[in-house]
């Protein structure tokens, strides 16, 4: 079981700090987190509720790592992983 950090809204969205999860990679273990803690955390992870994409807003890290320089979604988590997530939901404007 990986352990899973919140941060920002998702903390507030769970009602929880941190957890330990099950999943085989990240993608299964998102889905898995959606499913537990109901559809308006599966609406801030996911774009237009498509479970294959992350929503822009959402960062997701394994120990410490961006998961868009590992292998995205299907990042293979092992017992001892870290898995942080991250809501900032600030775009802002191009160029500023």
């Amino acid at each position: 079981m990986a352990e899973v950090r919140y941060l920002g809204k998702l903390r507030e969205v769970t009602g929880v700090a941190q957890e330990r999860v099950e999943g085989p990679q990240v993608g299964q273990l998102l889905g898995r987190l959606s499913k537990k803690h109901g559809p308006r955390l599966g609406e801030l992870l996911f774009a237009n509720g498509n479970v294959a994409e992350l929503s822009q807003d959402v960062e997701v890290l394994v120990n410490g790592r961006d998961i868009d320089f590992l292998d995205g979604l299907g990042t293979d988590l092992g017992e001892k992983d870290r898995v942080t997530i991250l809501y900032h939901g600030v775009r802002g404007f191009p160029g500023g």
